[in-house]
């Protein structure tokens, strides 16, 4: 889980640093993907990351 931890604090400095919201979410094959705020076309949503 610390991979996820990882992927959540990256997803806060994107925020931050880009000024739009991301989001982090584990997609059917269990992958963990940050990607910015959107659709999540099925995947589940583990974080919200807000500038």
């Amino acid at each position: 889980m610390s991979n996820a931890i990882q992927l959540i604090k990256h997803a806060q400095q994107l925020a931050t640093s880009r000024g739009e919201p991301h989001i982090v979410v584990q997609v059917a094959s269990g992958q963990i993907v940050v990607m910015r705020d959107g659709r999540l076309h099925g995947a589940k949503l583990l974080e919200r990351c807000l500038p």
